[in-house]
């Protein structure tokens, strides 16, 4: 007996975008479902609670403040309930925020205001930042870029190239890919889980006592780098956020190519359970 597969026929160009935009779309929406959900606990559960936490925190807060200087125009990107945002306006940053979820940013107007500071928040999609072009010194973007579809990669770092002054600079913090080949599942924060081989993030204990997913992707150094390039970017510095423990963390600086190149750096990846890497990431316009 002969059996016979179905043909299946190809669909045009058109179709495969708007499926890949829907899926797309769709990881957009669960992402600001998870956090409208999760905004009035959120800065209960992050960071988690110990000494390797409280170095996590201490030394993500000078990364950030070590580099943003008074009087800056900042974005922060990705800014949530405002963990930094509030940090860079008491330092004298004249700071805004972008979020994809209005509750968080509910927040954050809040925490600024019972300590006397103001910020430009809205809520927007970093694939499409609701700013004009040459409009802040500095962006910073800790811990919110794993949310991004891989699809949006590049078109979030052309926008932030996009808004970015002549000489600006981007600061961020992403989880490090090569810790993630010796471990697949770690605590991120107190109650949170990064899910390796599903690419998600697992929101435990929560206040309602469900558990909710988020799409999340982590980045090599090397997709830093290729990321950067493509935009006239040039990594700068990068290392671990705990050299202490060896842990996950990893920092770099970008800087966008000029008339003095800069050497790209690295220094050993760490091994500690907590995988983020800070990255400064600037540039000077040719």
């Amino acid at each position: 007996m002969t059996t016979y597969q179905p043909v299946t026929e190809p669909q045009p160009n058109g179709q495969h975008e708007a499926d890949a935009d829907g899926r797309v779309q769709e990881q957009k929406q669960t992402v600001r479902s998870v956090y409208e959900k999760v905004a009035q606990e959120y800065d209960e559960r992050i960071p988690g609670s110990g000494p390797s936490d409280e170095m996590f925190t201490e030394s993500e807060r000078n990364f950030i403040l070590g580099k943003v200087r008074p009087g800056e125009d900042v974005l922060d990107m990705g800014c949530g309930t405002g963990r930094f945002t509030v940090l860079m306006a008491e330092a004298g940053a004249k700071v805004s925020g972008l979020d994809i979820s209005q509750a968080m940013l509910d927040q954050a107007r809040q925490k600024l205001a019972e300590r006397g500071h103001t910020a430009d928040l809205r809520e927007g999609d970093m694939a499409h930042l609701p700013f004009d072009d040459a409009s802040f010194d500095t962006v910073t973007s800790m811990l919110a870029l794993m949310h991004i579809p891989l699809e949006d990669r590049q078109a979030v770092f052309h926008e932030v190239r996009r808004v970015l002054r002549p000489g600006g600079r981007i600061l961020l913090g992403v989880k490090n890919t090569l810790i993630e080949q010796f471990f697949k599942a770690d605590r991120f924060a107190a109650v949170d889980i990064t899910d390796v081989p599903g690419k998600q993030l697992l929101f435990t204990q929560t206040q309602s006592g469900e558990e909710y997913k988020a799409p999340w992707y982590s980045f090599s150094p090397h997709e830093i780098n290729a990321l950067a390039a493509q935009v006239g970017m040039t990594v700068t510095h990068m290392r671990g956020n705990s050299p202490w423990r060896c842990g996950w963390p990893m920092k770099c600086s970008v800087t966008r190519r000029s008339r003095w190149p800069c050497a790209g750096s690295s220094g050993p990846w760490p091994t500690c359970r907590r995988s983020t890497t800070s990255a400064t990431t600037s540039w000077s316009r040719p």
